[in-house]
């Protein structure tokens, strides 16, 4: 039965979102893929905050979300407090079941899976990393 976990990244402040994300897409996901191997998740969806500067907060009648009310980096909050949010991509990755799961963890605690946990200093905030194993999905 495949297993899900959650991983929700947060940036380092120097890097801009876009500079966050292309690094993501260009360097560390292929990283990833390159020490997973035969273990790399069979999927690993990646959905990054929509921020300010897209407009999306005035197109969809968010005063908080405001151009005028919030700087361009800010995410686009419908409900809820800038302060309450802390990350910056959200993914999720599928295994095959729980043994691929634990392959996969166990990898990562190896030398050659260092290489993502000090990939991962370069461009987001370490302590701030969380990893969520999902339970039962449903959907409506």
């Amino acid at each position: 039965m495949p297993v899900s976990v959650m991983i929700f990244y947060t940036r380092r402040p120097d890097f801009t979102p876009t500079e966050f994300r292309n690094y993501m897409e260009s360097t560390h996901v292929p990283l990833v893929a390159e020490v997973m191997g035969a273990h790399y998740p069979i999927t690993f969806t990646r959905r990054y905050v929509e921020r300010v500067g897209s407009g999306a907060g005035d197109r969809l009648g968010a005063p908080a979300a405001s151009r005028k009310n919030a700087e361009p980096t800010a995410p686009v909050l419908l409900v809820g407090s800038p302060s309450e949010h802390n990350w910056d991509m959200q993914g999720e990755l599928t295994f095959r079941d729980e043994l691929h799961l634990q392959q996969c963890f166990t990898l990562l605690n190896t030398e050659t899976g260092q290489a993502v946990k000090d990939d991962e200093e370069n461009f987001t905030i370490p302590n701030a990393f969380t990893v969520i194993l999902i339970g039962e999905t449903v959907s409506a």
